[in-house]
């Protein structure tokens, strides 16, 4: 360990350093503040003993004065002074961390070294630890925007604009546990499916995965309320582990909007309210919910209801009856359907009558579970035109006219410690060209060349830090550092369109602030390299990349034929 003496007096220094160097450690001697601070600067240091009394700086200052330029390490400071009134030993605590009063002996001296040798040890094991928290924080944020971003891409069709439906939609975490799929049917009506899967955040939502995809692609084959449960229970009793399953509603309303059929698997009562808002039925759930039985015994006997034009269908899941306000209160049956007529069955006012019963405005509630409220209206069906035109189709028209187009953007370091534009602009590209079925790989290739520029080019980093046992913790920490302590840089973003006989092409060029590299070295290694500059993946995954400006910009050139 290194320690550093700061006292004006020769003897004092000579016998403080005899005594730090009988303990096995290295000796650093200073007889001023001016010479501290040199000596810190050239040497560091783990302990630092400072006299009080010096000519000029005192000990105080100079204390002060260390701690600036040691920042965020910690470095003990202990005062050694012959003052003993209580204000002289309280200002040595406020302007260092432990203090000695002359005369001491050799074992108080030593006593106090092997204190604060403990304390160092437990401060970089506590930074340590905290570097590692850090780390996976980090982590856990990345998947989970990643997790996200799936989720949202995957069920981006699922909530279509009907004007039948009104819907409210709360999550106790992140990831809804539960599930609203809707699509219109081939007939001209709406099929509606809501569930709720066992337990709540990421391991709940993840079973909406094959739902939704399969939920659609059995719609278009108008298939009865009944064979869509079958068909749901059979793909999640292979998907979920056993003690996962999905309690269920699926419905479906008819073109004229006067006909209801109707399959439930655990879910609470659906209700069927009329012009005045009472309720006139209560649909108990006749089925196991989805995921549990074998296919050979699932029942798939469904109901059938004719509706007035006034009626409406009311399908909830449990977390809204089972949601309780400060004094133990469920909201439950009687309160929700007394809700349901004081507000005359118009969502909005459901919705703020119940937050107003757990507390929700005065931040007294804690929501426990995923709650979903369905209001669906008898009457015909109505989708808006912009949404009807696309019914049925995969998330993008098809049929919808390319044209060329481009989108720019500049993001200074300040924009670029916000996060990664990527998501947006796979939407974006996404939305203008209805590349739907690109997207995974266009948000790959992106990311890799965004990143290369950020990581690379901004922030000067290289590869060979992600190497060794801790090697990715270490490059992402100091990624994390220099993101939040660079003044300048920039990444500039061009992505252009061009149409061409079989599709068209996108042109990525993304230019960066940074010095630049040897693009021969770097080129001439792809693949070669265990943790590269993700240019392995960028080669693969378009038709070319070339590099200009001695490394700083980087052209991509992604071909396609239109879906």
């Amino acid at each position: 360990m290194r320690v550093l003496i700061v006292d004006d007096l020769e003897a004092n220094r000579i016998i403080l350093a005899h005594l730090v160097e009988l303990q096995g450690h290295v000796a650093i001697t200073c007889n001023n503040a001016e010479e501290a601070l040199q000596g810190y600067d050239t040497h560091g240091a783990d302990l630092i003993f400072m006299d009080v009394v010096m000519p000029g700086v005192d000990g105080y200052a100079a204390s002060k004065q260390l701690k600036e330029v040691i920042g965020d390490y910690f470095v003990p400071i202990i005062f050694i002074t012959a003052l003993q009134d209580e204000d002289a030993l309280v200002r040595c605590l406020e302007f260092g961390d432990d203090y000695l009063v002359r005369p001491f002996n050799q074992i108080m001296f030593n006593a106090k070294i092997a204190a604060h040798v403990r304390i160092i040890d437990l401060h970089q094991k506590a930074q340590q630890q905290h570097e590692e928290l850090t780390y996976l924080h980090n982590r856990l944020v990345q998947e989970q925007e990643m997790a996200q971003h799936v989720f949202d891409h995957a069920t981006q069709i699922n909530h279509q604009n009907c004007n039948n439906i009104q819907t409210y939609l709360s999550s106790a975490s992140q990831f809804n546990g539960d599930v609203l799929l809707t699509a219109k049917s081939p007939a001209g009506g709406i099929y509606i499916m809501l569930g709720d899967f066992t337990g709540h955040g990421l391991p709940a939502a993840l079973g909406s995965l094959p739902l939704s995809q399969l939920f659609h692609s059995l719609v278009l084959k108008q298939l009865s309320v009944g064979d869509l449960a079958r068909e749901m229970n059979r793909v999640l009793a292979e998907f979920l582990p056993d003690y996962m399953f999905c309690a269920a509603v699926i419905a479906e309303l008819n073109a004229r909007g006067n006909q209801l059929r109707l399959w439930s698997g655990g879910l609470h009562d659906t209700l069927i309210v009329d012009q005045n808002f009472d309720v006139t039925k209560r649909i108990s759930s006749l089925h196991m919910p989805l995921g549990i039985l074998d296919d050979e015994v699932f029942d798939t006997a469904s109901l059938e209801f004719e509706l007035k034009p006034e009626d409406k269908i009311i399908l909830y899941t449990d977390g809204i009856l089972e949601a309780s306000n400060d004094r133990g209160e469920l909201f439950g049956r009687e309160r929700f359907e007394t809700a349901l007529k004081r507000a005359e069955c118009n969502i909005e006012k459901v919705r703020k009558g119940f937050h107003r019963f757990i507390g929700y405005q005065q931040g007294k509630s804690v929501q426990d579970d995923d709650i979903s409220l369905v209001f669906i209206s008898a009457g015909a069906v109505e989708f808006d035109t912009d949404e009807s035109s696309r019914q049925n189709q995969t998330a993008y028209d098809i049929n919808r006219a390319p044209v060329p187009w481009s989108i720019s953007m500049s993001l200074s370091i300040t924009e670029l410690r916000f996060g990664s534009p990527v998501t947006q602009l796979v939407d974006m590209i996404g939305e203008a060209t209805g590349l739907y079925s690109h997207k995974p790989i266009l948000s790959l290739l992106i990311s890799e060349i965004f990143n290369n520029a950020l990581d690379h080019g901004v922030l000067e980093l290289e590869s060979i830090l992600k190497e060794g046992e801790d090697g990715l913790m270490t490059y992402y920490n100091e990624r994390e550092k220099r993101l939040a302590s660079y003044s300048k840089g920039e990444v500039k973003i061009d992505i252009s369109h061009q149409l061409c006989s079989h599709g068209g092409q996108l042109i990525f060029t993304v230019e960066d602030s940074g010095e630049g590299f040897d693009v021969d070295k770097i080129v001439s290694s792809v693949g070669e390299e265990a943790h590269g500059r993700g240019l392995t993946l960028v080669k693969q995954l378009s038709e070319s990349m070339t590099f200009t400006q001695n490394g700083r910009c980087i052209e991509v050139i992604y071909p396609y034929q239109q879906d």
